[in-house]
Parts: structure tokens; C-alpha cells; sequence
């Protein structure tokens, strides 16, 4: 079996994988999803299977989760696919609450490799499928096979263009919009919400939480207050608005019931008042309004029961807590806004003294994520991500650190250092004192790579 499972991930692995190239070509997207489409439908997904698809720029993994907790505690068998995995493919593919055996992902694959090579023979100038491709259709094979009742389905990158559009969804839930891919995605929040906006399909409910809290976004003028490098990532209210604008019209082109939420409901809030991350309590919200879409009406028993699979439902590397005496904690924040809700709540925590281990990918609004987090700490730990390519260079983050720190009051400017050995520099927090705090942020490679070295 091992041998077996080597060769299957490698039929993944040796392919094109946009998630380690540091650039990714905007016209090869979405060139083979007709392509795709046809191969998936050789499968034949069982047509009682629910389908969710859920796009955006933060919160989607989180409302996926919110989700499929719900779905399972009523008893159904979830299937769900995010990205990126934390430690292994097979968590990419979740059955029921777990990730999938590795000998039903070996199967799978295998069995995907022998179909694609007689679908290829009869295609033999078509252009490959990429690995995020290839993974997408093998979710929908092995999601068929285990029989689930429910699929959530999280895009990956963008959504008009992603290969999870291939789905034919029974809702589509988008959960925010910010500034991030704008090589890909367009340069303002209107282009990108018609990016993620294609996912909407015709006559198919969508769920919108863009706008909810859009009132605490900035204005025009106080935009202007801003240091200037941070001007131009900062989603102000009237950007919300015109991509609000953009889904609405996108919604009603394809006749596509549209749900906007406004703001979060005390049952969503308090359902994740013990999360870390206030962001936690708009994808509670998202994820109560879309189960009480898919119910078809209003059950407030059904309501309480859903807010308690909420707040039990288990969120690796999203304000996840590792060991508490002393604190630390490890948070895939790798946008300014799901740094600002993560620095929120940090400010709430009692330490004797407080450390940011820091890393970041390449494509990422370093300054702003930085911007919200520097002033809650006494030390700034600047790393770089192992074996992954996409990885910011020390030198790159040191000088992005000190730009930030350069216009923030010298009061709340933390000590800056930074490691190349990141498993030296774990191995010593071991013995961190009781009353002291570390938490690792900046990108989910970094969380995952901290809590595997805590767990061992």
C-alpha cells in the first residue's frame, strides 16, 4: 500500500501546481474547464447529493467547516474539499468529519489515473490537467463512491475561472472580498467580485455576507489618513458597496435568488464567542443563513442546535490553541482583515510578554497584515516557510517590517529579529515561561508547520 500511495500522490504531484509557483498565468486559467467538466461527468455524481459551493477571498475554509459540522450533527454523510492541506493530501477530502483513509484516496487516485489516460488518448493535443484540476475531480469520484448525502465544495482561487465551477451547486455562498490575486483578479473590488461572482449559476440561491458590518470600513477621507503603502489593499465602504453592485448584477442576469447579509445576529455571535478571530462570528452568521436557506424555512429549535455545531465544530490553524501555560497559538491570518480580527482578540489576552512568529507568501499584503499586528507584541520573529517556494524571503520581510514599523508610534513597535531555522527556534519555545504568549500568523504553511512541531 505504501508503494501504491506513493505512486498516486505523485500522479497529483507531478503536474502543474499553481500553488507552489510564485506566478501564476492569467490567461491559462480556466482554459481547461469545459475540458474538466466533460471528464467529471464520467463519474455521475448521485443526483440526491447537496452541493455547496463556497468562493471568496477569506472565510471560506471556516464556513466550510461551520457547515459541515452542521450537516453531520443531523446526520448526514458530508463530503468536503478544501485547500490547502495543513500536513496531508487526504485532508483535502473529507468524509464525515475526517480526512479520508489513505488507501481510499490511493484508490481513488489510481483508479482517476486509468481513466484520465483513456481520456486523454482520445484528447491527445488537449492541455493537461493541472494538479488543483486533478484533485478536484478526484473529490467528486471518491465523494460519489463513499455515497455522501452533502458536498461543500471551497474554491480555490477566485471562482469564474476555478476548477471547483465545474460543480452544479444546490446554493452558492460567497463570504468576503479584499484585495488579494489583483494580477489575476483585477485591481479593483468591483473586477473581483465579478471574478468570484461566477460562480453564481442560473436560478441557484446565493448566500452574500460582502456587505455584512461594510459601516466599519473606512471612508474616502479616512483613507487619506493612512500611511500611503497602505492605501491601496484598504477596502473602504464604497468599495463594498460598488462590488455589492457588481453580485447583484451578476445575480440578476442569471435569474439567482440573492441573500445579502447585513450584519451578525446575537445567535451567530454567541455561537462563536470562544473562537479567536472576531472574523469567526461573520462566518458563523454565513453559515446559519445558508443552513436555514437549505431547510426551505424557519426552525428555531433546528436554529439552537445548529448554533451548538458551531460552536463545537473543530478549526485547525484558525486561532487554534496549542498549549495554554504558556499561550500559544497558531492562525493561518495571511490578509489584513483576518489580522486585524486576530490582533482584536489578542489584545484581550493576558502576557507577561508577547511573540509574533511571522511568515508570508510571496503574493500577500505583508504590510497591511503586519500594520495590524506589530503593535500587539513585544518581538517580531521573521521566518521563512520550508520547502515552499511561494515562501517571502527573511530579507524581503525584514525590509517590509521595518517600513511598517518606520510610521507606527515608536511605542508600539516591537523588537525585530528573524531565524532561518525555524525547527531550532520551535524546538527552544518549548520552554517558554508560563506567563509568556507566541503565536505563529502570517500563512497557513507556517501554522501548519508549528502545530505539527508542538503535536510531536
Amino acid at each position: 500500500m505504501p508503494r501504491d500511495h506513493e505512486r498516486a500522490i505523485n500522479f497529483l504531484e507531478n503536474r502543474t501546481n499553481y500553488e507552489r509557483l510564485r506566478s501564476i498565468p492569467r490567461d491559462r486559467l480556466g482554459e481547461n474547464l469545459s475540458r474538466l467538466a466533460r471528464f467529471i461527468d464520467t463519474f455521475g455524481l448521485r443526483p440526491r447529493s447537496k452541493i455547496v459551493h463556497i468562493a471568496g477571498t477569506k472565510g471560506k475554509g471556516t464556513t466550510a467547516l461551520f457547515l459541515e459540522k452542521i450537516f453531520r450533527d443531523e446526520g448526514a454523510r458530508t463530503g468536503l474539499f478544501t485547500s490547502p492541506h495543513l500536513f496531508a493530501w487526504e485532508e483535502r477530502f473529507s468524509v464525515g468529519g475526517a480526512p479520508c483513509a489513505p488507501g481510499d484516496l490511493t484508490e481513488t487516485l489510481l483508479e482517476l489515473e486509468e481513466r484520465l489516460a483513456a481520456f486523454d488518448a482520445s484528447e491527445p493535443d488537449a492541455i493537461p490537467f493541472t494538479t488543483f484540476e486533478l484533485s478536484v475531480a478526484a473529490a467528486f469520484l471518491l465523494f460519489a463512491k463513499k455515497e455522501c448525502d452533502v458536498i461543500l465544495l471551497e474554491a480555490g482561487l477566485g471562482g469564474r475561472t476555478d476548477a471547483t465551477n465545474v460543480c452544479r451547486p444546490d446554493l452558492v455562498i460567497l463570504t468576503s472580498l479584499g484585495y488579494e490575486h489583483q494580477d489575476i483578479l483585477g485591481n479593483s473590488l468591483a473586477e473581483i467580485a465579478a471574478e468570484k461572482g461566477g460562480v453564481i449559476k442560473p436560478r441557484i440561491p446565493v448566500v452574500s455576507g460582502i456587505g455584512i458590518d461594510r459601516n466599519r470600513r473606512p471612508t474616502a477621507a479616512e483613507l487619506s489618513k493612512l500611511p500611503d503603502f497602505l492605501r491601496e489593499k484598504t477596502v473602504t465602504r464604497q468599495a463594498v458597496e460598488e462590488a455589492m453592485t457588481t453580485v447583484r448584477r451578476i445575480a440578476d442576469r442569471r435569474d439567482a435568488p440573492l441573500i445579502e447579509l447585513e450584519h451578525v445576529d446575537p445567535d451567530a455571535a454567541a455561537a462563536a464567542r470562544n473562537r479567536i478571530g472576531s472574523a469567526q462570528k461573520r462566518n458563523a452568521q454565513i453559515a446559519l443563513s445558508a443552513a436555514e436557506l437549505l431547510a426551505g424555512r424557519p426552525d428555531p429549535a433546528r436554529r439552537e442546535s445548529w448554533c451548538a455545531s458551531i460552536a463545537s465544530a473543530p478549526l485547525p490553524a484558525r486561532g487554534e490553541i496549542l498549549r495554554r501555560a504558556p499561550a500559544v497559538i497558531v492562525d493561518g491570518a495571511h490578509t489584513r482583515d483576518s489580522a486585524a480580527a486576530l490582533a482584536e482578540d489578542l489584545g484581550r489576552i493576558a502576557a507577561a510578554r508577547r511573540t509574533l512568529l511571522f511568515a508570508a507568501l510571496a503574493d500577500k499584503d505583508v504590510e497591511g497584515i503586519l500594520w495590524e499586528l506589530m503593535p500587539q507584541f513585544d518581538e517580531l520573529v521573521l521566518t521563512e516557510i520550508p520547502e515552499t517556494p511561494r515562501s517571502l524571503g527573511i530579507g524581503e520581510l525584514m525590509s517590509r517590517a521595518r517600513r511598517v514599523a518606520s510610521v507606527l508610534p515608536p511605542r508600539r513597535v516591537p523588537a525585530i529579529a528573524a531565524i532561518s531555522d525555524l525547527a531550532g527556534f520551535l524546538r527552544g519555545t518549548r520552554n517558554l515561561p508560563k506567563d509568556e504568549l507566541l503565536c505563529a500568523a502570517g500563512s497557513f504553511y507556517l501554522a501548519a508547520r508549528v502545530a505539527a512541531a508542538f503535536r510531536e
